[in-house]
């Protein structure tokens, strides 16, 4: 069997695999496993910062129907898109590239996402991305974060794309020198920096500041549908306003 083939099948059997695994009456949201601290996964059960705010969330709103998974990003992406899940957790706000979700959530968190180069790479005061023409960028596939501006100039040529799975993946390639520069939300990458005790990488600029919401599927309608995304809309405001989420990012980043 050709290997294109072997792949595909694979593919679509994860995606078969996650949906059998719902019951009808499941309504499941997904994140992806390998981004942490924000969404990852610990013994087989979603983990991160997102999936503590969203079971307490699910906890408030008393809704045992609630599942949560973690699945790759770019399955959980498809999955959504598909209808065979509901909704899709710690998405940026891009709705001409996922025209599917028709309500984003009250935001999760407030991702800052930002350039990381080796060192020496760029130049004080570079203007992302324009500035960056001719270098090699990595991005984990299916991530927008780098912005539909350097989309365009990789499709143009004027910036050459890597793409890889993970962050882990695309760190240890800028490191290695494989790659020039690494678009990704920071705190995540500053953590991975430390735990590995990377010395030659630097941030060189921020590229967006981007809210992190549950992308809620246009295949999933109706009163119920509409009932729950409200409900959970309303526990998140509370969660901010008593200061339940700030606790929970304290817990995950180690701050005060």
């Amino acid at each position: 069997m050709p290997l294109f083939v072997r792949t595909l099948m694979i593919a679509w059997l994860g995606v078969f695999t996650v949906a059998t695994q719902a019951s009808a009456q499941d309504i499941v949201l997904l994140q992806d496993n390998s981004y942490p601290p924000y969404m990852s996964v610990t013994q087989d059960q979603p983990d991160g910062l997102y999936a503590a705010i969203i079971q307490e969330a699910k906890r408030r709103i008393g809704n045992k129907d609630l599942v949560l998974r973690a699945v790759p990003w770019t399955r959980a992406t498809v999955l959504v898109e598909s209808g065979k899940a509901q909704a899709l957790v710690g998405s940026y706000y891009k709705p001409q590239d996922r025209p599917w979700i028709r309500h984003w959530s009250e935001p999760l968190y407030q991702e800052e996402v930002s350039v990381f180069c080796r060192q020496g790479i760029a130049k004080a005061g570079w203007i992302y991305p324009d500035d960056f023409k001719g270098l090699l960028f990595g991005n984990v596939a299916g991530y927008k974060a780098p912005g539909p501006r350097f989309f365009e100039m990789v499709e143009q040529g004027s910036i050459m794309l890597e793409e890889a799975q993970t962050t882990e993946q695309n760190l240890s390639k800028l490191v290695l020198g494989r790659i020039d520069c690494y678009v990704v939300e920071r705190l995540a990458t500053e953590i991975l920096i430390k735990r590995e005790n990377y010395k030659n990488v630097e941030i060189v600029a921020t590229a967006s500041i981007e809210p992190a919401y549950i992308g809620w599927t246009d295949k999933w309608t109706g009163p119920e549908a509409d009932a729950l995304i409200e409900a959970m809309d309303k526990a998140l405001t509370a969660m901010k306003a008593d200061g339940t989420i700030d606790s929970i990012v304290a817990s995950y980043t180690g701050s005060s």
